[in-house]
């Protein structure tokens, strides 16, 4: 059991590597200082969203054993292929005061 656990746990964060979270903790970590309160807050809504995405895949999971569903579940991968597609847009804010309090 605690084999499948490392296998899973191992494979998620080699798939991670460069996922805009990633990317988005190094520019917070950079830009605030305060890489621990960083990686914990991550750390948090990673567990809370694995946590309901368990939850809810759990509760529905005998209810969506359809032919319809895994075409709906197709066309949504292809929806978030093409929606990673569009670049983020970061707004310069040369004005901003970087404390070790965080973002003022």
């Amino acid at each position: 059991m605690l084999e499948a656990f490392f296998a899973s746990t191992a494979v998620v964060a080699l798939a991670e590597i460069g996922d805009k979270t990633m990317l988005l903790a190094i520019v917070l970590a950079a830009r605030l200082r305060a890489p621990w309160a960083i990686l914990a807050g991550i750390l948090v809504a990673t567990l809370a969203n694995h946590a309901l995405a368990a939850l809810v895949g759990s509760q529905v999971a005998g209810l969506l054993d359809a032919p319809w569903f895994r075409i709906t579940v197709a066309l949504g991968f292809i929806a978030m292929a093409a929606w990673t597609l569009i670049p983020d847009k970061f707004e310069d804010d040369d004005d901003a005061v970087t404390t070790a309090a965080g973002p003022s």
